[in-house]
């Protein structure tokens, strides 16, 4: 403990507290307020070696980054700012990770009560700045040396870090610890600050759990339905043979693959799995391209859906799902997440036990012969009609365009590889054209669905992974995140990028608005003409521009073993992206109409 003063031990206990309830990274950004707990977890670095600092200039990078590395880490990532708008910075990453149900806890320093509302600088009204974003927000008070106020210190820290994990009442998310500090901010030498008696008079105040974990923690177990309940839900399967599964977008762990395609087996439903949710060989990973063959939807009515995770990019699921308004949909671990509100069975479950409870069911107590096998064949066929009409399609295409480059990736990247997907048109077009055999993990930022902190997440995701990692993401989504590449130069962090420019927002051409060509340039298209290639050596990352396929197949293939992150540009024109798009989609649409 550092007794210089009540600051610097203060917040030695909090670091403390924070590494033995499981932290083990937190990224910093600069300022003075924030000093007293810097200088606490520069300490705990220095005692303990699997503890890490990064430094991050920018806070919206700073705590997009956080986000990346607790996402592939799944473990809480700990970020720290000083007062002000510094702290503000934080807050499109928190609401990301309030709908990701990614573990963060955010540590704002602050001016003393007595300094805002004042006038004094850089001060803002940080009391409860996240608002519901967070799942727990506490002012932590001024230090006071006081036994009583040690042990609550210890406590708050640990039962914050527990509900940041989700071990509470609450699913995962960020916590907000609100941190006020009077002078000194330095470690200068103040000996009436610490009573001489303290760790006599309160030893647990000073040493915590003797047993060295946390002073206070939540120890949650899993949640599992009684057998009444899964019956219940066993007789709907069995009474509505024509249900499908849908995986939507999901983080999801590592035993829920094999016990998700254990409950399809038992259901006979064709299983539906988005480039986001899961690993998806040999299931259906198709459907947004046969679910725009409007005699399919007609034909293929739901009875019941099953589905894990957020709802699925896939516009055209939306569309199916609303045309068939009264299938029963049961939604598996989430308990509001369905923009066409129908109707619905929220399960507040552990989706893996859910699966295995459900599975083990049917599998020993339904009589055989009730599936429908013609149903779960439909779509194994129009999984096969539009995949190969894809490839087909594909095969033609000699020039650069978004579409074909996730196809060509999928035949280049290696088993075990990361992709972290932007969102707007790179992850919808993952979900049409990427269809790997090997088991490839994709990450994306789907909880608000925005374009900002891209890059920084990506850097996040592969500072703490040790496998290959590929960010695919355009131009806008590049642009608005170039801060983040100060990571990349200063801790030499391996990543590939992909950058799809084409010079705008791509995504507005393939919608409606497009048509309105006396506004849309201006408003949406919003073409900005920038040269990357500069704007990208700056940071010392290596910038080169793709010239046909055979170069993005050396040039992903060197990259993957380069150390230090390589941006490979691919250039294409918006307006001819769209007329492909479309024609991939008509000829998708034909041949299904034709077989259904």
């Amino acid at each position: 403990m550092n007794t210089t003063n009540r600051n610097t031990l203060w917040a030695s206990l909090v670091v403390e507290e924070m590494y033995r309830s499981g932290v083990r990274t937190v990224c910093i950004s600069p300022g003075s307020r924030s000093t007293p707990l810097v200088i606490a977890f520069a300490e705990l670095r220095d005692r303990y070696a699997d503890f890490q600092i990064l430094v991050h200039i920018d806070e919206r990078s700073s705590s997009f980054f956080a986000l990346g590395l607790a996402k592939v880490k799944m473990a809480p990532v700990a970020l720290l700012c000083t007062s002000g708008t510094a702290a503000a910075n934080y807050y499109p990453a928190i609401i990301e990770a309030y709908y990701s149900r990614i573990p963060l806890v955010i540590l704002t320093a602050d001016r003393p009560p007595e300094m805002r509302d004042c006038g004094s600088g850089q001060t803002i009204d940080q009391i409860n700045i996240y608002g519901k974003y967070v799942r727990y927000f506490f002012e932590v008070g001024t230090p006071e040396i006081l036994g009583f106020r040690l042990r609550y210190l210890r406590s708050l820290v640990g039962r914050s870090v527990s509900i940041a994990m989700g071990k509470g009442e609450t699913p995962a998310g960020a916590v907000h610890l609100n941190f006020p500090f009077a002078d000194p901010m330095p470690p200068i030498p103040i000996p009436s600050d610490i009573p001489e008696d303290l760790a006599l008079s309160s030893p647990e105040a000073m040493i915590g759990n003797p047993s060295g974990e946390a002073y206070s923690q939540i120890i949650a177990g899993g949640r599992c339905l009684d057998m009444e309940a899964i019956a219940t839900i066993a007789a709907q399967v069995i009474e509505h043979p024509k249900g499908v599964i849908v995986v939507g977008v999901y983080d999801s762990p590592p035993q829920f693959l094999s016990a998700v395609r254990r409950l399809a087996r038992a259901t006979g439903y064709p299983l539906l799995i988005e480039a986001t949710g899961t690993h998806r060989r040999n299931e259906i990973g198709h459907y947004d391209s046969f679910l725009r063959s409007p005699n399919f939807c007609k034909n293929h009515a739901p009875e019941l859906v099953i589905r894990f995770g957020a709802m699925p990019t896939s516009k055209s699921y939306l569309l199916w799902m609303q045309q068939h308004i009264s299938c029963q949909q049961i939604i598996v671990g989430s308990i509001n997440s369905d923009p066409t509100h129908g109707l619905t069975q929220a399960l507040n479950v552990e989706p893996v036990s859910f699966c295995e409870q459900l599975a083990n069911y049917l599998e020993n107590y339904a009589q055989s012969g009730w599936q429908d096998i013609k149903w779960r064949m439909d779509f194994e066929l129009a999984e096969t009609i539009a995949e190969q009409t894809i490839i087909n399609y594909l095969k033609s295409i000699d020039e650069l365009f978004d579409g074909k480059v996730y196809a060509e990736l999928a035949q280049i990247l290696p088993e075990d590889a990361y992709i972290y997907v932007a969102s707007s048109t790179p992850i919808r077009d993952l979900d049409t054209f990427f269809h790997s055999d090997r088991a490839i993990t994709v990450l994306a930022n789907r909880g608000a669905n925005g374009i900002d902190g891209t890059i920084s997440s990506a850097l996040g995701a592969a500072w703490g992974c040790d496998l290959p990692m590929v960010l695919i993401c355009g131009d806008l989504a590049f642009y608005h995140d170039l801060n983040g590449l100060l990571a990349a130069k200063k801790y030499q962090i391996s990543l590939t990028v992909i950058l799809l420019n084409n010079d705008g927002g791509g995504i507005f051409n393939l919608l409606p608005i497009s048509k309105f060509t006396d506004t849309f340039e201006e408003f949406f298209g919003t073409a900005h003409g920038l040269d990357f290639a500069p704007l990208v050596t700056a940071y010392d990352c290596q910038h080169i521009l793709i010239k046909d396929w055979q170069h993005l197949h050396d040039a992903v293939n060197a990259s993957l073993v380069a150390k230090g992150t390589q941006v490979l540009e691919i250039r294409s024109d918006r307006e001819q992206n769209k007329k492909l798009h479309l024609a991939i989609w008509n000829q998708v649409i034909e041949a299904c109409d034709q077989s259904f």
